[in-house]
């Protein structure tokens, strides 16, 4: 049968039976899934030799002249020698059993009455015993209820549900209808393919039809948001994949996702495709608390829920961040949850790469069942390298545990217990550590483990009875961080690396993942076929190795579709930024840029290693420059300031603007300055990050695995962060421009050998003369 004909029993009654509130009071648990499938072995074991574990059960269906089957797996069915059958469910949870809101123990009765429908249908049986066996973590305690239930009983239950989804099925299935012929007739949005893009597109529909991941670098101006989408599309189109995620680490690129999406919806195809806004920024709250006491968005969620969700489903496609707060005000829903529930129902889901790979707010509606026939398309991929490192890693700190056990009152005797125990390890970790700041070990800290498990038990319940406490928010914040904690103890294996870090007064004890790649293959199985691409994918073995890549990964790598002429590219031989050296570089570096604005009026960007060496080289060029405009990256910006400072640069400019930024910070990649908002590009340096722990850990670890250390953990990265600012200057077939690196490393054969192959016509120059030549003879 189809995959969209079937119909999870859990997914059914979740959907049809969810009333009441949102309350994050309540969720997070001490015991991980692993532990929750053992408890389950566990209390299915001991129920005896009789009792069938796991048993599959459903339920054949016609809906809208449609076949469809409703299934799951019962926890366990038991014939009894009298004739009689009985089905058990068992849950497990922290949540006293008396304590359980109502409505949670609807649902978990509503699963019961499924199976017993099922099997009670499967066995002609006129009655049935159902038995829910509730077992609760923190004290072990176990709760059995049982009662009768007729076959008229059961069935009327069940036609119940399956009439309350069958409005949903029905307009499921006429969309997919429509989605499908549309996506059938769809040609490629903007007619002739430019250079590379058909290939692109090519190998990701094969990547997809052979069920593999492809990892592909794909040069700016091929238009890899199109060429990625537009075959995933169609194979939606062609049912050879359910859903299709886009993935991609920065704000804008997802714009960009948006826009190509509504190009091909102008171009007649119909699909529903949603953007997922994380839950800080479309918080609607000055401070977010989600519970039914202090958000009326969170109060009754539940009871209005389908009703927004029908609604938006037959007025609108494509769900922005504004459409969804438009519908969240207009039913007093919150905006980050109706995002993920209308999620459910839509074609296309774009949203950041934690949604896929964080283990901790992943998209479980999605991927806690096995391989599903998703499509990830990750784009930047280049940037998920960090970010997958911190994702499989976690930390906790003495000083916010000491300042929280403070503020506890006297009489929270077992509360100060737990969190003492955990001072004390704090204060073992800092003895340890003797003279030395940084301390590491291969093994996990096993008994500071235990404590961290205790200290969650204990903190699940204080956190119930202590909701009004003045440190109630702290611990909850703390709660959650020593969940991470545990949560990330399950994938510590010889990739991974314990330390113990003094700064100050404070000590932080962290799970580094120094390899994340096995726990990216991982993830990546989820689903069917994923496409990693970036415009900066070189070493394109590198990257592989480290995205999840086996022996023999299936790689693409394009050429740039631009003429090389329209850029120049030049190695200021004659300047050494070198640390040790880098005071006596001030004036040599101020001179060459004063050489490069000189010699054509226009926009620039320059880029630098820290804001210390960035501020210094500013005021040595605006010594010399005073009329030249400049504009220089904080610190901190928000979206607003980012965007004035983006504005500045316009198109036609009446005299010289230069923006000085950060090296791998908010403007050396994903800004688009088309034309002659931007004509010119330096880079100090060759993008080396300083020296620190966690990059000679990562150094480490490689230099054993592979005598790669160096290259690995400093500098590849360095080089692709120089490549993404150098990637700003020509963003289209008409722009022109100059890339100045200002180091003469780049001149070695080390760094020579990591350039794309679009970089192989490189001119070097030996002073600010030899420049001032070459750009005159470009610009001319």
């Amino acid at each position: 049968m189809n995959q969209n004909n079937r119909l999870s029993v859990r997914k059914l009654v979740e959907f049809v039976l969810k009333k009441g509130s949102i309350d994050e009071r309540y969720t997070g648990s001490a015991h991980t899934a692993i532990e929750g499938t053992k408890l389950h072995q566990k209390i299915q074991k001991e129920a005896g030799d009789n009792y069938q574990k796991e048993v599959f059960l459903k339920k054949e269906l016609l809906i809208n002249q449609r076949n469809y089957s409703i299934e799951g797996r019962a926890d366990g069915v038991v014939e009894e020698k009298s004739g009689k059958y009985w089905v058990d469910e068992i849950k497990t949870s922290e949540i006293d059993f008396d304590l359980l809101p109502d409505n949670t123990l609807e649902r978990f009765w509503g699963q019961l009455m499924c199976y017993g429908y099922m099997l009670a249908v499967e066995k002609e049986l006129a009655e049935i015993e159902l038995q829910l066996t509730y077992y609760e973590t923190l004290n072990e305690k176990i709760t059995r209820t049982r009662k009768k239930v007729s076959i008229t009983e059961l069935t009327s239950f069940f036609n119940h549900l399956v009439e309350q989804y069958e409005k949903w099925v029905i307009f499921n299935d006429n969309w997919r209808i429509l989605r499908n012929q549309t996506l059938k007739q769809l040609d490629f949005p903007y007619g002739d393919y430019r250079s590379g893009q058909r290939e692109l597109a090519v190998a990701v529909y094969k990547t997809i039809l052979t069920e593999q991941n492809l990892y592909c670098e794909a040069p700016t101006g091929i238009g890899k948001t199109m060429s990625t989408l537009f075959p995933a599309v169609k194979s939606i189109g062609e049912e050879k994949a359910e859903k299709l995620f886009y993935l991609t680490a920065k704000t804008i690129t997802r714009q960009v996702a948006e826009d190509a999406v509504e190009q091909m919806e102008r171009n007649g195809a119909k699909l529903k495709s949603v953007t997922l806004t994380a839950k800080d920024k479309i918080c609607f709250l000055d401070e977010r608390k989600c519970d039914p006491e202090h958000c009326i968005f969170a109060r009754g969620y539940y009871d209005r829920l389908n009703e927004a969700l029908f609604e938006m489903l037959q007025q609108e496609n494509h769900f922005t961040r504004e459409i969804v707060e438009n519908y969240a005000r207009k039913y007093t829903l919150c905006p980050f949850e109706l995002s993920l529930d209308i999620s459910l129902w839509c074609d296309i889901i774009i949203c950041d790469y934690n949604y896929l790979f964080d283990p901790i707010v992943y998209l479980k509606r999605f991927f806690n069942d096995e391989k599903n026939e998703y499509v990830f398309l990750i784009d930047e991929v280049h940037n998920l390298v960090d970010r997958s490192r911190e994702m499989f890693s976690a930390s906790l700190s003495e000083q916010k545990i000491i300042t929280i056990y403070r503020e506890l009152m006297k009489e929270d005797q077992k509360q100060r217990r737990v969190m003492n125990r955990l001072i004390k390890d704090f204060k073992s970790f800092r003895t340890n550590c003797g003279e030395v700041e940084f301390m590491t070990q291969s093994e996990p800290a096993d008994l500071f483990l235990k404590h961290v498990v205790k200290f969650t038990e204990n903190t699940k319940e204080w956190l119930l009875v202590n909701q009004q406490a003045s440190s109630h928010s702290k611990m909850l914040e703390l709660y959650f961080e020593a969940l991470t904690y545990l949560k990330i103890s399950e994938f510590y294996d010889e990739r991974y690396v314990t330390y113990v870090h003094l700064v100050g007064k404070d000590v932080t004890i962290k799970q580094f993942c120094l390899n994340p790649s096995f726990l990216i293959n991982q993830t990546l199985k989820r689903g069917k076929a994923s496409v990693l691409f970036s415009a900066t994918l070189s070493p394109i073995n590198y990257f592989a190795q480290l995205l999840g890549g086996k022996e023999k990964p299936l790689m693409y790598q394009l050429p740039s579709p631009f003429k090389q002429e329209h850029q120049l590219l030049v190695i200021a031989n004659y300047i050494d930024t070198r640390y040790q050296v880098r005071q006596a570089s001030h004036q040599p570096i101020a001179n060459a840029l004063t050489t490069m604005v000189t010699q054509k009026k226009g926009n620039y960007l320059f880029f630098f290693p820290s804001y210390q060496y960035l501020e210094s080289i500013y005021q040595e060029f605006v010594e010399k420059n005073p009329t030249v405009e400049t504009v220089v990256q904080g610190r901190v910006m928000d979206e607003q300031q980012r965007e004035l400072f983006l504005q500045k640069f316009k198109n036609r400019p009446e005299s010289n603007l230069v923006g000085f930024c950060v090296l791998g910070g908010i403007f050396s990649e994903g800004i688009d300055l088309k034309g002659e908002r931007l004509i010119g590009v330096a880079i100090v340096g060759v993008g080396l990050a300083q020296l620190n722990a966690e990059a000679d850990l990562v150094q480490k670890y490689y230099q054993t695995e592979n005598h790669e250390g160096y290259q690995f953990a400093y500098q590849i990265p360095g080089m692709n962060k120089v490549l993404q600012a150098a990637g700003r200057v020509i963003r289209s077939e008409t722009d022109i421009g100059v890339v100045l690196l200002l180091d003469q490393r780049f001149n070695a054969r080390r760094y020579r050998e990591l350039f794309p192959e679009h970089w192989q016509q490189i001119e070097s120059v030996n002073n600010d003369r030899e420049l001032k030549s070459q750009l005159m003879r470009f610009w001319k």
